[in-house]
């Protein structure tokens, strides 16, 4: 509060502008060291790690050009720059937010700075030298305040300036040790006895946070939950291993051989009382991002079960009283038979010491692959149409079977398959015939579904989502 009066009482800014000038006072306050421990860090680097680029501060409400983008110049006479005022710092934006005479603020990159000058523009001579000149050009829309002007970011505050900055903080200085002179040794006592100790919110780095998922292996195997993450990994390659996902082969010539990324994630979850937890999960993905359509893949498209359809069902399940239970599949897109020929590096932290020099030749679909859903889906829908099972027309994800008057009825939503069943006996059969053929995940009696909570009372006939 303090910071923003004096950047206010410095340059005669109007009232109106107290906001930005609070929040300029705090994007500089987190780009300072201050008297709290650490001493010598900013809580932009306590918090990010990274320390501060602070080159491109400049004077709050100080006068500054916009240099315009030719299609805003009006004839070759035209003016090239529009004088504005420097009101503070955009979110998200390495850009300035400067205020036009006409009141209305925008942001802009391509800026002259003048910051030892009176900022109205009446005391500003035509030929009035400048600070700096930033090079580049810019287009500049008066018209909207999220207007992003593209242009160079402007260069450092030259030494003039600085000399101007670091007289005043030894007036501010002397100032400080005056007051603290006559204030006497109750100052300094109490200065001495007082325990400092830094926000939580700004010390605590932000890799540590309770459930926050490591975004590289190299988090993942140095981390608090290093065992965690280690043991999810593992799974994950057993599943690859037990599905056969790759073999090992040369490095082809003349063939682009793709990497793979681990990709963590914290799940909420419920267990089989009700209760909420968490539970470490770990996916070795293709990056598709580089494959060739014709060469590496040709159609991608897999269908869903649709949330109508998802609704109805359950209804159909309150008011006749069948059972309800939810299967997780596990490695869901490594179940897809790969047509064509795809190669992939071999991931990190699981290399093949006595091979070290080959690469994965995909037999299986992997996450990442364009074509992994379509061709998991199509492994699904043939093993269901071999069980008898008949596609219901119009959701192609929607599956019936009748067995000795027992009614069977699944909904495929890319992994997670919702079982319903007229009797626990139909349940178990259709369980039994999947877990055959890919391994499950037995998740009981539906809880959650796409992130709703079900809650069901069978003696009501009541089935509720939220």
């Amino acid at each position: 509060m303090e910071m923003a009066r004096t950047m206010m009482r410095h340059k005669d800014v109007d009232q109106d502008l107290w906001a930005d000038a609070i929040k300029t006072a705090v994007y500089i306050k987190d780009r300072v060291t201050s008297r709290a421990p650490p001493v010598g860090k900013t809580p932009h680097e306590l918090w990010t790690g990274n320390k501060p680029d602070v080159s491109h501060m400049r004077v709050f409400r100080s006068t500054c050009w916009v240099v315009l983008h030719k299609s805003h110049v009006d004839g070759k006479f035209g003016d090239k720059a529009t004088k504005c005022i420097f009101v503070g710092y955009p979110d998200g934006s390495k850009a300035y937010k400067v205020m036009l005479d006409d009141g209305k603020v925008v942001k802009a990159r391509s800026v002259v700075f003048s910051e030892n000058i009176s900022s109205k523009a009446a005391d500003v001579p035509e030929d009035s030298p400048v600070d700096e000149v930033v090079e580049g050009e810019t287009g500049l829309d008066a018209g909207s305040d999220d207007q992003d002007v593209d242009a160079e970011e402007d260069q450092d505050v030259d030494a003039e300036d600085d000399g101007e900055d670091n007289q005043q903080d030894d007036c501010s200085d002397k100032s400080a040790d005056d007051n603290q002179g006559s204030a006497g040794s109750q100052d300094t006592l109490r200065w001495s006895s007082r325990s400092r100790r830094p926000p939580v919110e700004y010390w605590r780095p932000v890799s540590l946070v309770a459930h926050e998922a490591p975004t590289t292996y190299g988090q993942a195997v140095q981390g608090q939950e290093s065992t965690k993450w280690r043991a999810a990994m593992d799974r994950e390659m057993d599943s690859i291993r037990k599905n056969k996902t790759w073999r090992l082969t040369d490095r082809p010539v003349g063939r682009r051989v793709h990497k793979g990324k681990w990709i963590y994630k914290v799940k909420d979850a419920l267990d089989k009382v009700g209760n909420n937890t968490t539970r470490n999960k770990a996916r070795l993905c293709f990056m598709g991002n580089r494959q060739i359509k014709g060469l590496d893949f040709n159609e991608t498209f897999a269908p869903v079960a649709k949330f109508t359809t998802i609704r109805c069902i359950l209804a159909m399940t309150a008011a006749n009283g069948w059972e309800l239970h939810q299967i997780d599949v596990k490695t869901a897109f490594l179940n897809g038979d790969l047509e064509e020929e795809v190669y992939m590096e071999q991931p990190e932290g699981y290399v093949d010491p006595t091979y070290p020099g080959k690469v994965c030749r995909l037999l299986q679909a992997l996450y990442g692959l364009k074509q992994a859903p379509k061709m998991s889906y199509a492994k699904l829908d043939a093993f269901f149409k071999s069980q008898g099972c008949d596609n219901i027309d119009p959701d192609a994800c929607l599956y019936l079977m009748m067995d000795d008057g027992e009614i069977i009825i699944v909904l495929v939503y890319v992994d997670d398959l919702l079982l319903v069943g007229s009797s626990m006996e139909a349940i178990d059969k259709i369980k039994k015939a999947l877990r055959k053929r890919f391994e499950m995940k037995d998740l009981g009696e539906a809880k959650v579904i796409l992130g709703l909570e079900i809650m069901r009372d069978k003696t009501l006939g009541i089935l509720k989502l939220s």
